[in-house]
């Protein structure tokens, strides 16, 4: 089981640096400016992914889902207890299920929910922090990890209304 004090601010630092080099390749291809990846509290990167909302015409394609679906994948197996998830934007809740189900219980992230609303991509109402706490186990929430850059990002490449998910 991993432990938030095992990881440092840096370590951090530069898994969020792989997820937004991912974000921007998603962004380049036309997806919704959002990146997540699954990573060791050791350091190793097990997956990254990007959003995919727009190219496979799916509203559950949120890059939290691929990169949760890549890790299981890739380790052979769905329990990924004792992983982080680092994501661009705070977890919206269909996000936020997947991680609990899949076992993670840490999970830090760069930008708000009202940074993610600002750029006209809904939240449903619902922080992750307002849901963490009801799941069980808890999950264990870091914000503001290169939460300049993350916001950048989305406020860069606001959705437009006519757009899905």
């Amino acid at each position: 089981m991993s432990s938030s004090s095992a990881v440092s601010s840096e370590m951090l630092r530069q898994w969020m640096k792989s997820v937004v080099t991912m974000t921007i390749e998603g962004v380049a291809m036309g997806e919704h400016p959002f990146g997540a990846g699954v990573f060791t509290d050791s350091g190793k990167q097990i997956a990254v992914a990007h959003n995919q909302v727009v190219s496979r015409c799916d509203p559950t394609a949120h890059a939290e889902v691929m990169a949760i679906g890549k890790a299981a994948k890739k380790l052979g197996d769905p329990d990924l207890s004792g992983l982080w998830l680092v994501s661009t934007g705070e977890p919206c809740p269909m996000c936020l299920a997947a991680i609990g189900l899949a076992g993670i219980e840490h999970v830090a992230y760069g930008a708000s929910a009202s940074t993610i609303e600002t750029a006209n991509f809904g939240t449903l109402g619902l922080t992750a922090s307002e849901l963490a706490e009801q799941l069980s186990p808890p999950i264990q929430l870091t914000g503001g990890i290169l939460e300049y850059d993350c916001s950048a990002l989305l406020i860069n490449h606001r959705k437009k209304d006519s757009d899905d998910g």
